[in-house]
């Protein structure tokens, strides 16, 4: 007897009862759950209840409606549910090879002649479910994204064609200062963070709703059925908070980078298109993204730019957390100029009083090619700019003090240490994809109470 197979479901059909009985028990022994029906609208309304089958064994010739007529039935059901095509295995005791080529042109994948033989039954289903496996797995393989196992754009895409269409709420995600944790911490964590979300929002919405990855840390999802605005608020910002948790965990107490969610949102009754909602979607994101971020923005059709919702309008909240939001503890101040002035004025006061030594450093960046137009330089030098801010400590102020200069003063700092610095500065950008576009030089100088014994005299 042939190797046993997995457990699998296979509906036999045929108006024989003893054939039925036959295929039972040699399938049952080997290790095939079979349900046994006597017609093909009895199969139809099986599959239309949701009682799936991995395999259906139809016979051709039997009353009111034949195989041929049954398949074609089942095919149209399943062409107009979405569902996947159920394998069809024809029964027939008739050797005619137009029987067999009509057989095929309807869709079935096998012909099993009567009188069978029990090995060559079994081996023939066996070869049929390990191919529709193959196939699945091959298919469901193109389908998603292979780092965190959600639907990947293409497919999450065409799915989402559909679905909103019926209407519901759609997000579009961006993670808030992804590219540091590449620079600072190395791709390998950069992908535990992605998968780390992608398991995050799993839980956070209903098994139901549909959810992919469409960029590096870029995300979707659709919550089907409307929702109001403050739980599409509520959503990402518990999405934002558990993201920055799991970081702390996945990187350690020391995590600087100020991880968190940004999301723009859509809410539709149905009847529009995905482009459009998308659009909706992102014009929104653009605009937590620039207010603030760790945030979600509910489209309102007033014919202006997104507004923050109802749920989101208290202004001390929302300083509060821009202003956290760009003073986090941990990290160095990025200040303008002005700013800058005051407070390093102070602390070279500090200095002189308390007798200690500090470091100032000069970085200038040059772009390697010479067409380099201004709003990519402009773009290299934010990207810099937050992973110098994230690599320095909290004691450390920092300015842009031209458009390809960043001027860092570091209190405190001992001249063993002050390359040591630099070297982590440099040594992260260099993971980067933008470091071969721009060259870096620096410049340093030492602070000491005894320099400045005439600072502040006339």
């Amino acid at each position: 007897m042939g190797e046993k197979t997995e457990t699998a479901h296979i509906i036999a059909v045929d108006d024989d009862i003893f054939s039925l009985k036959a295929m039972g028990s040699i399938l049952s022994e080997n290790g095939m759950y079979v349900t046994a029906l006597n017609s093909g609208r009895a199969l139809l309304d099986r599959v239309k209840k949701g009682n799936v089958p991995d395999l259906v064994l139809l016979d051709i010739m039997m009353p009111q409606m034949d195989g041929f007529r049954t398949l074609r039935s089942l095919r149209e059901y399943e062409r107009e549910s979405g569902m996947d095509e159920i394998p069809v295995i024809f029964l027939t005791a008739d050797e005619d090879k137009e029987v067999e080529a009509k057989g095929f042109a309807a869709g079935a994948i096998d012909f099993i002649r009567k009188p069978f033989e029990e090995e060559a039954l079994v081996r023939r289903i066996q070869n049929v479910l390990a191919n529709t496996r193959k196939i699945h797995e091959l298919s469901e393989e193109a389908s998603t994204d292979r780092l965190t196992g959600l639907l990947n754009r293409e497919s999450v895409r065409r799915l989402l064609e559909r679905e909103c269409f019926g209407g519901g709420t759609l997000f579009v995600l961006d993670l808030d200062s992804f590219k540091l944790v590449n620079d600072l911490y190395g791709h390998e964590t950069g992908d535990r963070v992605l998968i780390c979300f992608s398991e995050l929002m799993q839980r956070q919405f209903r098994g139901e709703d549909i959810i992919g990855r469409i960029g590096g840390d870029e995300f979707i999802a659709f919550l089907k059925g409307t929702c109001d605005e403050t739980a599409a608020v509520k959503i990402i910002r518990r999405l934002s908070d558990n993201l920055k948790e799991a970081a702390i965990e996945l990187m350690g107490p020391d995590m600087t980078i100020p991880l968190g969610v940004s999301a723009g949102a859509v809410i539709t009754a149905g009847g529009e298109d995905f482009d459009r909602l998308f659009q909706k979607a992102d014009k929104s994101l653009l605009y937590v993204k620039q207010n603030g971020k760790h945030d979600c923005s509910v489209w309102k059709e007033t014919g202006e730019d997104p507004v923050f919702t109802e749920s989101q309008t208290d202004n001390l909240k929302r300083i509060s957390m821009i202003l956290e939001e760009r003073n986090v503890d941990r990290h160095a101040l990025w200040l303008g100029q002005e700013a800058f002035a005051t407070i390093y004025r102070y602390l070279l006061r500090y200095i002189k009083r308390y007798r200690e030594k500090a470091y100032k450093v000069l970085f200038t960046i040059t772009p390697v090619e010479e067409d380099m137009d201004d709003k990519t330089f402009t773009g290299i030098m934010a990207h810099l700019g937050e992973l110098i801010q994230c690599a320095l400590r909290n004691s450390d102020i920092m300015m842009q003090s031209s458009p390809n200069q960043f001027f860092v003063f570091l209190p405190m700092v001992s001249p063993a240490d002050i390359q040591k610095v630099i070297d982590r500065i440099l040594t992260a950008w260099k993971r980067t994809g933008e470091s071969d576009r721009v060259r870096i030089g620096y410049e340093t100088e030492a602070i000491a109470a005894e320099d400045m014994m005439n600072y502040g005299q006339k």
